[in-house]
Formats: C-alpha cells, sequence, structure tokens
C-alpha cells in the first residue's frame, strides 16, 4: 500500500505528509531541524505541526519556551481515528433527534420558490445526491442522456448512485436517448428499479438531464458542468405533466422492461 496516498486519501497535504514522516523517522526535533530535513520554510513547519497536533499525529513537550516535537504511535493514532469515528456517529444520532424540528422550520416558507445553482463534476454530483432524499417508493421521472452522465461523472459513480437508489426503494421512468449506454441501463431496468423507454437520438437530440421528484426539479447540464435544483410544486407539477406526454410519446419507440 502507497503510504503517501493513504495519508493524502485520509486528508494530509503534501507538505503536511513530509513533515509528518520526517518526524515519525527522527523521532522527535524541534522546528529547525523539521526545516533543515524537509526543506520547508520554519513558519510552514509550525504552523503544519499544528495541524498534526491537532489531528492526534504528533505532540510535543515544551521547556524554556522552546518546544519538542514527536510523532505519536501509529497505534495511538489509530485510537484517535476510532475516537473520531465514534464522535461523529455520537452528532448523527443527536442530530438525526432534532432533524423533525429542524425540517419543520425548513418547511415554513415551503411555498416560496427556492433555487439553488452548482458548479463543477462535484455540483453535478451534489444535485444528484438531492434526488436520494425523497421517501422509499416515491419516484423520479427523467429525461436523460445516458452517455454523457457516464463521460462526466465516471462509470463507478453512477455505479454507485443507482445502487443508493435501488437500496433506498426509489423508483425511476426515465426517456433515455436511444444509444450504446441508453441500451445498457434498459436492459437493467429490473435490477435498478427502472422504466426505460427510448428515444431516438437524430430525432430528439439529449444534451443535459432533468429529473422531476417530490416538489423540486433537477436541472443538469454536463457541457457547461452546472447543475441547478428548483423548488417549487408549480413548476414540478408542470413538469411532470410534460413528462407524462413525453412519455406517451416515446412508447411508439420503446417497450419498457415491467418492473416486479
Amino acid at each position: 500500500m502507497d503510504i503517501k496516498n493513504t495519508l493524502l486519501e485520509i486528508g494530509l497535504k503534501d507538505s503536511q505528509i513530509k513533515v509528518y514522516l520526517s518526524l515519525l523517522q527522527m523521532g522527535q526535533a524541534n522546528i529547525y531541524e523539521l526545516s533543515a530535513k524537509t526543506k520547508v520554510k520554519r513558519t510552514t513547519v509550525y504552523s503544519i505541526l499544528d495541524v498534526l497536533v491537532a489531528k492526534g499525529l504528533a505532540t510535543y513537550f515544551e521547556k524554556e519556551g522552546h518546544r519538542t516535537y514527536f510523532a505519536e504511535n501509529p497505534k495511538k493514532v489509530l485510537l484517535y481515528f476510532e475516537n473520531q469515528q465514534q464522535l461523529v456517529k455520537t452528532n448523527l444520532k443527536k442530530f438525526m433527534e432534532i432533524m423533525p424540528e429542524l425540517s419543520s422550520i425548513y418547511n415554513l416558507k415551503a411555498t416560496k420558490p427556492k433555487i439553488r445553482f452548482y458548479e463543477g463534476v462535484e455540483g453535478l454530483k451534489q444535485v444528484f445526491e438531492e434526488t436520494l432524499t425523497i421517501k422509499p417508493r416515491d419516484e423520479i421521472l427523467a429525461i436523460s442522456t445516458a452517455t454523457l452522465i457516464h463521460e462526466v461523472l465516471g462509470d463507478e459513480w453512477v455505479k454507485n448512485y443507482l445502487a443508493r437508489r435501488v437500496a433506498g426503494r426509489i423508483q425511476q421512468r426515465a426517456i433515455v436517448e436511444d444509444s450504446p449506454w441508453g441500451r445498457e441501463h434498459q436492459k437493467n431496468d429490473k435490477k435498478e428499479n427502472r422504466l426505460t423507454r427510448l428515444a431516438p437520438k437524430d430525432k430528439f437530440p439529449f444534451f443535459n438531464e432533468v429529473n422531476i421528484f417530490a416538489n423540486k426539479v433537477m436541472i443538469a447540464s454536463y457541457k457547461d458542468q452546472i447543475g441547478v435544483i428548483i423548488e417549487s410544486a408549480d413548476v414540478a407539477n408542470t413538469q411532470r405533466a410534460l413528462f407524462e406526454l413525453a412519455w406517451l410519446g416515446a412508447e411508439k419507440f420503446s417497450r419498457p422492461t415491467r418492473l416486479k
């Protein structure tokens, strides 16, 4: 296993990893010694050591105003992460207890439309994540380009998203461009809890995705890498009616797989 890549994955930056591994090798050192070994400026080393101490990776003792730092035993670091994991579970439990009250406050102005914008690939992923917040057995209506979602968000992410939608028992009906990826999605309809109808790509080219769910409409533009969520019952219901009209029209081109 690559130590550096793993440390990057748990949130350390390159300079922090350099200082941490050097301190681990040296056993103990002061700021001047670490700066000389790592070729990192003393002021930067001092800031990095504050981060390492906060993360439980290092500690220090102070004598006559001078600090000597040493790396914590990796076994102790493991205990630190286990404690952090337990803290997250405890905080999650506390938050779940007050979530109904928070939701009621959030919904006080539910009649007022809300529009939220997201940018970049991560922003696109966020708008898709919101579709998974609806109740089990609720339905997402989608007009989709199956090709672009795989190209932009990646096969693994799409696979993970679909698995979580199925696990949440959220159903979907989708009108998708007739393409290799579109046919692949339709082939997997039963196991992915979906009904798909294909539309000829030459007559009905799709360049973005529209999802209608609950009282929201999500629009994902893959080319511009912009996601929009419109939260309005009137807008959602109108888009839902337009989808149903398109769904009837798509029947002449494609027969969906029936859900169990």
